[in-house]
């Protein structure tokens, strides 16, 4: 890895090392430290992965993507070595066209799949900001006596929604778990034969 790196750098806890929608130069080694990884969702900044020392970032804009598609923060004092976007062209650009091919097709289904996370990630925060707001039931029990029959059959009616939308909720995200399982078992297998 050592031989890719063009120069190293060190940067301050909380700084920037790259930023979503900019342009990629560089591919990343986090030599020391941590980072965390962010991603704009609806306007909002949703952390959606963290990095250790050894993990190479930066590199997936180098795929068909000219620019970046999160941010990474140093969380901490980190040192990055950098890596050209030409050196590491030329190191894809010697492997088999069937591999690049696949390598590609991998790519695209990363950034497919690294987009619903973020979406589901802010999902997951708006329900837990949803129940924070939640009032007592049995509080609102007694406010609902008080209300006039229309009233009365309107909160039902919303209340009615409200579990369908919950039980909806619960569905897709046992549909969700239960679709991911043959990319978790393929990401494992691969994980384990690159290392």
């Amino acid at each position: 890895m050592e031989q890719f790196i063009s120069r190293t750098e060190k940067i301050k806890d909380g700084s920037i090392i790259l930023e979503e929608g900019s342009w990629a130069y560089y591919a990343y080694v986090l030599q020391s430290g941590r980072a965390k990884v962010w991603k704009n969702v609806n306007n909002k900044q949703v952390l959606v992965g963290t990095l250790k020392t050894g993990d190479i970032f930066g590199e997936m804009s180098f795929f068909g993507m000219a620019k970046r598609t999160a941010s990474v923060t140093a969380d901490g004092d980190v040192v990055v070595g950098m890596i050209t976007k030409d050196t590491f062209m030329e190191a894809i650009n010697k492997l088999s066209p069937e591999a690049r091919g696949k390598l590609d097709k991998m790519t695209q289904d990363f950034f497919y799949l690294s987009d619903v996370y973020s979406r589901l990630t802010n999902c997951l925060h708006e329900i837990l900001t949803i129940k924070g707001r939640m009032i007592d039931p049995k509080l609102f029990e007694k406010e609902v006596e008080k209300m006039p029959d229309i009233l009365r059959k309107v909160v039902g009616l919303m209340i009615e929604r409200f579990v369908s939308a919950m039980d909806g909720s619960i569905k897709l995200v046992t549909q969700l778990e239960e679709a991911s399982k043959p990319i978790d078992s393929l990401s494992t297998t691969l994980i384990q034969k690159c290392k």
